[in-house]
């Protein structure tokens, strides 16, 4: 998008960044006590800074380098919660007397952490995995986002009931004493005020309103009730400028503490926040595609907000991330380009520099309830849609019991173990659910012989001759990648199904993956199953470059050689039944020339009467490749095919192409529609190999109609037999493929 496009809509940009800087200032100081409030009251006007600076650095950074358009980009739940779930023992652990210098050094090692991650996104872009990391399982994200909304919620406990420090709920039970009502009363105002100002009120952010309601309400309890009475307020808050000293600083102070054992918390910490930041970015850049009709770019989003992330760190911000929230309100307040995201980080930067002692001056509680309604939001509906399904899909429910039972997992370990704790296993288990997918047979479904048939028209004692011994022909419909566990469980089926059939057809239509593993074993199927004296057929991979390139560099085309490959299956089936009838010693009519006798059509025929009717055709003689009938034409002659194969053929819509519908072989008769209806024909007819015919012009079958009406007769009801059998068959292959 050109500057002066971006421009155009500059009115909109600003009202759509100021909508987002209004929700990102609450919550950007929020989270930034979450993660330092522990270092004790007097941190908390810094820690609020700290928050402030992501929304400044990282999200002009991403603003400016990121692959999504209206992506406003700011402090998150999620990223804030494992950031203080490493701070936090921290505070613990490190036994430094003077408090200056054991701040500085935890605020260091959480930069450390951050600068980790953004290197992490940094490389996830580089390395093109923007698609990749958007594959994690939802079950897995779900839980992981509902174990953080519960968190999110029992965080802000003590500071909605006016305790400072963390305060469970099982000490406000025991010990309701520890409540401030007026306190209580302020935070569940904002909550409830934030709620219904989202539900009526549109043209304001609810947050901003739940921020000014709750605020008075402080005050005015304040003068009513007297200053002990409440918690606190955030403190003595002034801006200063961010500096880029804090990695310098720590390294003066690093030889107080033994770094070696920090070393494994500091980037598994860092991979997390890179790998969940990640994910979250990508996911709100899906949702402002859906609501812009953009098109982001994951890989340039991923190395936008790493560098962001690396300059958060370098300034002890906190982490950011791309965020639907904030997005939404941009979008609806106008919002339309990336310059929406860089006016909304400087005039984040203006509010505070000029309005930093009003800032100073919110209460803890409010800004613990717009965080409680933010936590209210992250509970995932899915998980409750599942729960309301449980009882309504039975057929479904296996699946639905699996899901959920993933998505408890991971919420439970979040909330009760360690939010890091519970990425990694659900990196785990989402690993297992990949193992095990891989691992289900890709057998889509399967039939044998007798019950479909190829597009091949035969005649009724062939066809009977293949309701009988087709049953040796079996057909597996595969569907998904061929990888190492996939490959190894369709080896052991084929090799079990491979005593009761003698063709073995893989339908590789759906296949759009093969590894090496997959390869060596399909090498490795073939030879057992040539060994057994059986034939393997593989159909569809020919139409695949990419596929029959790969095996014909793994040695798998000279492993199974060339006449096992088919363009498609119906061809390989109909070779199958070729081979079936040339092996079979009451064979008729396989290959050869077929004698007017023969033909089924005049089955119930006299010699005589098939005399009489010999002298009413014109014998035609057709070379490979000539086309019989043309689409179109008027003609009704009635063909009796002797010798050869014909296939009706139509053309592709917007294409020279052309497709198989149906193979005469010999020994039936084609033409019939237009013969009995006097319709145009519908289709081509192609001579597939030197072919001999019989005709019967309407004329001649007039004459006959005189000289013989019982003849005629006989001949119409054979016909309409002829149809009505292969209509039979046919029926039969639909109601297999239905209930396959």
């Amino acid at each position: 998008m050109n500057l002066k496009k971006r421009l155009s809509n500059i009115k909109g940009d600003l009202s759509g960044a100021v909508s987002a800087a209004i929700i990102s200032i609450p919550l950007s100081i929020g989270y930034g006590i979450i993660v330092y409030g522990p270092l004790g009251a007097e941190f908390l006007p810094f820690a609020a800074l700290l928050g402030i600076y992501a929304c400044l650095l990282g999200g002009i950074c991403a603003s400016l380098l990121g692959g999504t358009e209206i992506q406003i980009t700011a402090p998150k739940a999620p990223l804030s919660l494992i950031l203080a779930a490493f701070v936090a023992p921290l505070t613990l652990s490190l036994h430094i007397t003077d408090p200056a210098s054991r701040s500085i050094l935890i605020v260091g090692l959480a930069s450390m952490c951050v600068l980790t991650g953004g290197i992490i996104q940094l490389l996830f872009g580089a390395l093109r995995l923007g698609n990749l990391i958007k594959y994690v399982p939802y079950p897995v994200v779900s839980g992981f986002m509902n174990g953080i909304a519960v968190i999110l919620i029992l965080e802000q406990l003590g500071p909605l009931v006016g305790v400072r420090g963390h305060v469970s709920l099982f000490e406000i039970f025991y010990n309701p004493t520890v409540v401030q009502p007026c306190t209580l009363v302020v935070g569940l105002t904002t909550i409830i005020v934030i709620f219904f100002a989202r539900r009526f009120i549109k043209a304001v952010p609810a947050s901003l309103i739940g921020l000014v309601a709750g605020t008075v309400l402080f005050y005015a309890l304040k003068n009513i009730a007297g200053a002990a009475a409440l918690g606190p307020v955030i403190g003595n808050f002034s801006f200063q400028w961010p500096k880029p000293d804090i990695l310098p600083k720590i390294s003066r102070i690093l030889w107080s503490i033994n770094l070696a054992d920090l070393y494994p918390r500091i980037l598994v910490t860092g991979f997390v926040l890179g790998s969940i930041g990640a994910l979250e970015s990508l996911l709100s850049s899906v949702a402002a595609d859906n609501i812009a009709g953009t098109r982001h770019n994951s890989n340039k989003e991923l190395i936008g907000q790493g560098i962001g992330n690396m300059m958060n760190a370098v300034f002890s911000a906190l982490p950011s991330a791309g965020s639907e929230l904030h997005n939404m309100a941009n979008y609806r307040a106008g919002g339309r380009t990336r310059l929406s995201s860089l006016m909304c980080g400087f005039l984040i930067l203006l509010i505070v520099m000029t309005l930093g002692l009003v800032i100073g001056k919110i209460p803890l509680t409010v800004i613990a309830g717009i965080i409680v309604s933010v936590g209210m939001g992250l509970f995932d509906r899915w998980t409750l849609d599942l729960f309301r399904n449980l009882s309504q899909a039975r057929e479904q429910r296996k699946r639905i019991i699996a899901n959920l039972t993933v998505t408890i997992v991971v919420a439970v370990i979040t909330v009760c173990v360690n939010l890091i704790v519970a990425v990694l296993i659900g990196i785990a288990i989402a690993s297992g659910l990949f193992v095990v997918r891989m691992g289900k047979s890709i057998v889509k479904r399967k039939y044998s012989g007798d019950q479909i048939r190829s597009k091949k028209v035969r005649s009724i004692k062939n066809n009977m001759l293949l309701e009988e011994r087709g049953k040796g022909i079996i057909v597996y419909e595969l569907s998904g990648p061929l990888f190492f566990g996939s490959a190894d469980n369709l080896a052991r089926e084929i090799e079990g199904a491979i005593n009761h059939y003698v063709y073995c057809i893989l339908d590789m239509k759906r296949v759009d993956e093969i590894d090496s593993t997959g390869a060596k074993i399909l090498g490795q199927i073939s030879k057992k199953v040539t060994a057994s004296g059986k034939y393997l057929l593989i159909s569809y991979l020919t139409v695949n470059p990419s596929l029959s390139d790969f095996l014909k560099a793994m040695g798998v085309y000279k492993t199974l050689g060339e006449d096992c490959f088919f363009p498609d299956t119906d061809a390989a089936l109909e070779w199958a039944e070729d081979n079936v009838l040339t092996r079979s010693i009451d064979l008729a009519g396989a290959s050869g020339r077929i004698q007017l006798e023969q033909m089924d059509i005049l089955r119930d025929f006299t010699p005589l009467e098939i005399q009489v009717l010999a002298q009413k055709l014109t014998r035609k003689t057709f070379r490979k490749g000539d086309i019989i009938v043309k689409e179109s034409d008027t003609d009704r002659n009635l063909f009796f095919l002797a010798k050869g194969l014909v296939s009706v053929r139509i053309h592709l819509p917007e294409s020279d192409r052309s497709k198989r519908l149906i193979t005469y072989s010999a020994g039936v008769t084609f033409g019939d529609m237009a013969f009995l209806d006097g319709s145009p024909r519908s289709a081509d007819v192609w001579a597939e190999e030197d072919a001999e015919t019989f005709v019967l012009s309407p004329a001649e079958f007039k004459v006959l109609q005189a000289e013989s009406p019982p003849m005629a007769i006989k001949l119409i009801r054979n016909i309409a037999l002829e149809i009505s059998e292969r209509l039979r068959i046919r029926t039969n292959e639909v109601r297999v493929l239905e209930e396959g």
